[in-house]
């Protein structure tokens, strides 16, 4: 593409990150502190640091395979929620509703974030996240 000229000097166009040059880390970049705090909430800080890089290891050896995912930010969000998992064990006041619903109730309602950063982070559409939340509520009136 020629550049297209500013004044009296041509401007480039900006370049896009290309995720498949640069791996998962500027996907983990992204959301660090975020996938920091969910994980701190179930592990020790040194522990959470862990398992969030042990899942971009993991990615980084699929990343291709990641790309061609609908949601690259879902697979991540699914490899470091699994690592968080396999090293914390379940989270029992909560076992008993879905995983989605899970990452819902504790990204939104315990971390504070708000629903179109639960959307992102998790890579899902902010109608689903929103749908979870209105179950969980519900729930919470009607106890099994």
């Amino acid at each position: 593409m020629p550049p297209t000229w500013h004044g009296d000097r041509p401007c480039r166009p900006r370049r896009q990150i290309r995720l498949y040059r640069v791996g998962p880390w500027a996907l983990r970049d992204l959301h660090y502190d975020r996938y920091l705090r969910y994980a701190a909430l179930r592990l020790s800080t040194a522990d959470a640091c862990s398992a969030i890089k042990e899942a971009f290891d993991e990615l980084a050896e699929w990343w291709p395979h990641v790309l061609a995912a609908r949601s690259p930010a879902a697979c991540a969000w699914q490899a470091v929620r699994r690592h968080v998992c396999t090293m914390a064990g379940p989270l029992p006041p909560v076992a008993h509703l879905s995983e989605p619903q899970q990452d819902v109730l504790v990204l939104h309602l315990v971390l504070d974030l708000p629903e179109t950063e639960v959307a992102e982070l998790t890579g899902t559409d902010l109608a689903a996240v929103q749908m979870h939340l209105r179950s969980v509520r519900a729930a919470r009136r009607h106890p099994l």
